[in-house]
């Protein structure tokens, strides 16, 4: 088989190459002498990395922590930080960051499983923290959170779906449904905005 002359030059010594659809891989590889055979007998030791035409990737193992598996929402949670500043310039009283860790909290409030519990420098108090600090009543919160983004929370429950796993150091986006899709679209931001 004839492969195209950047596979040759980055071959790595002491494998073969294998193309597997546009895809081409290098296996470790040596040969072995088998008494019945009048030559010897190629042996593939394991899979060494991928080859294209910016050279020679060499096979990475990733090690996953699965004793500790964190599921953080983060699609409603970032639709709603966009508002943050609004909400922030609309209240009145308190500092600027009383004002910001209400906001907060009551995204937490709205989405427990929020990556903001995560936040080791972020104050998220609790529904009977806010109405006594603030002097706030939560329903009002929420009202007031909706006519900031112009959407029904309720409307929004899909992209509480929208997760962040994280294991030891690694992190996997959940993939998005069509219906959460369809949601991004009607109101008008990309998944990169709520990652």
């Amino acid at each position: 088989m004839k492969y195209p002359d950047f596979v040759g030059q980055y071959r790595p010594k002491g494998t073969i190459v294998k193309r597997v659809g546009d895809t081409y891989y290098a296996y470790y590889a040596t040969s072995k002498r088998v008494p019945e055979k009048k030559y010897p007998v190629q042996v593939i030791k394991g899979l060494a990395g991928k080859i294209d035409q910016y050279g020679f990737h060499p096979l990475t193992r990733a090690v996953v922590d699965t004793e500790r598996v964190r599921v953080r929402e983060c699609g409603f949670t970032n639709f709603l930080l966009k508002f943050e500043d609004e909400y922030i310039s609309n209240r009145k009283g308190g500092s600027v960051k009383d004002r910001r860790d209400l906001y907060r909290s009551m995204i937490v409030y709205l989405s427990p499983e929020s990556y903001l519990c995560d936040d080791s420098g972020q104050t998220i108090y609790s529904p009977e923290e806010m109405t006594k600090r603030f002097h706030i009543g939560i329903p009002n919160q929420i009202t007031a959170i909706s006519k900031l983004c112009e959407f029904d929370l309720r409307e929004l429950e899909p992209l509480k779906r929208i997760s962040n796993v994280r294991m030891g150091e690694r992190v996997f986006a959940s993939e998005l449904t069509q219906q959460q899709k369809e949601l991004l679209d009607r109101i008008g931001v990309s998944e990169e905005d709520v990652r």
